[in-house]
């Protein structure tokens, strides 16, 4: 008996398996078949994936959220897909849709305890490609194979697919860890420390500065068979071109070397799109970060840097799909908060140092957030060009001067961002 998943989404795939789940318009079949009925179950596989990669996955999100059953399915897929560098398999898979056969470079995995159902497979395969954003090269492609006995189907065969041969997944990755290696030494040189806020704010911008959002993928319907690396770490990070989810799992992956928890969160933008985000775990609080939409104006910006749970919902919906994504209550680490950006009594003098501060740290903009009651008198005194140019220039005093001819507002969270003509001169 085999059994493929498939379902076709606004951003994420073609005739492939979904990570990002419940997407407006999309399909999920499924092959029925009769299935191979067999007197007594099948012998357990004689797989059994060792400890030699707990260190690296033991901790990780989704990981954590399986049962024991699942756990050890996972393991066994980790140490195949890790082991898999240098060879390549051909693996065949059904449409779920045609019943066509289709060929596909990929891993056959024996599973050492079967799996029964298709929402167990979804979950095996959900939680193990979003804890593990740096095998970029697993498509949303899946299948399982086994048996039917007594009524009871048990699965124990996993194949998974993948974009790329053995040699191009091994330029990639050469690539990849080149980037990360040249980000990891000026990490290190800035003397900053492994899990905080500074550290996740570096990683943040360094994102920020090396990806563009893929237009031209997004603009698609099926944009996965044109663009398929926008949806990836590779992409968002070597390419420089990527959409929500290659922005998110740049995110996570990046964070993940220097020991701060993170995982996708999966749900929908304001105007009902499919969309992914990420929840990071920083000095034991967790907060939604929004990478993607951090980079969506001129230039980027912090707005959705940290942020609990009631303010992300302002925007932003969740879906069902999502494990483990706690209530997020803590502000403590929210960018505006944590810089000393944040304004609930109104002062000119305040805004002024605080820009001129953040134009002396070498920032392109200038971000404020405010209080309810000050957010008004805010946008009227950054609307007052010459007066806040002064004020700012006062403070600056040899530093350089500065000017600017547009910023942006956003009342769902009280912010302005103010975008300088040109750096300090």
């Amino acid at each position: 008996m085999k059994h493929t998943a498939r379902l076709l989404r606004p951003f994420a795939a073609i005739s492939l398996a979904a990570v990002l789940l419940c997407a407006p318009g999309c399909q999920l079949t499924w092959p029925e078949g009769p299935g191979t009925e067999t007197t007594s179950p099948p012998a357990p596989s004689t797989t059994t994936p060792d400890d030699t990669y707990t260190d690296e996955y033991g901790s990780a999100w989704c990981y954590q959220r399986l049962d024991y059953r699942l756990q050890s399915d996972y393991r066994a897929l980790y140490q195949a897909v890790r082991e898999s560098d240098e060879r390549d398999e051909t693996v065949v898979i059904s449409d779920s849709e045609t019943g066509e056969e289709h060929s596909y470079t990929g891993l056959k995995i024996d599973l050492p305890q079967p799996i029964h159902t298709r929402e167990e497979a979804q979950e095996l395969f959900n939680a193990f490609t979003r804890d593990n954003p740096q095998f970029f090269f697993i498509a949303n492609l899946y299948s399982y194979e086994g048996y039917r006995s007594g009524g009871t189907d048990y699965y124990n065969t996993f194949c998974l697919v993948y974009s790329m041969n053995a040699a191009e997944r091994a330029a990639a990755t050469e690539k990849l860890e080149t980037l990360l290696s040249q980000w990891d030494a000026e990490y290190r040189d800035k003397g900053l420390s492994a899990g905080d806020f500074e550290t996740e704010l570096f990683y943040h911008d360094k994102l920020m500065q090396a990806c563009t959002y893929a237009e031209e993928a997004a603009a698609l319907d099926n944009p996965v068979s044109r663009y398929p690396n926008a949806f990836t770490a590779y992409g968002a990070l070597v390419e420089g071109r990527a959409v929500c989810e290659g922005y998110a799992r740049a995110m996570q992956l990046l964070l993940h070397r220097v020991d701060i928890p993170c995982t996708l969160v999966t749900g929908f933008d304001d105007k009902n799109a499919s969309h992914m985000w990420n929840m990071v775990t920083v000095s034991g609080r967790n907060y939604h970060l929004d990478p993607t939409w951090n980079d969506s104006g001129r230039q980027p910006s912090h707005v959705y840097f940290n942020l609990t749970t009631e303010e992300i919902l302002r925007t932003h919906t969740l879906d069902q799909d999502n494990r483990g994504i706690d209530t997020c209550t803590a502000t403590q680490e929210n960018f505006y908060q944590r810089t000393g950006a944040y304004i609930s009594r109104f002062s000119v003098d305040q805004m002024a140092e605080i820009a001129a501060s953040q134009l002396r740290s070498g920032a392109a903009t200038v971000e404020f957030r405010f209080s309810d009651d000050c957010y008004r008198t805010g946008q009227t005194y950054v609307g007052s060009h010459d007066l806040l140019t002064f004020r700012v220039n006062q403070r600056l005093d040899g530093d350089g001067s500065w000017d600017y001819a547009d910023y942006s507002t956003n009342d769902d969270y009280n912010t302005i961002v103010i975008y300088g003509e040109a750096p300090l001169s």
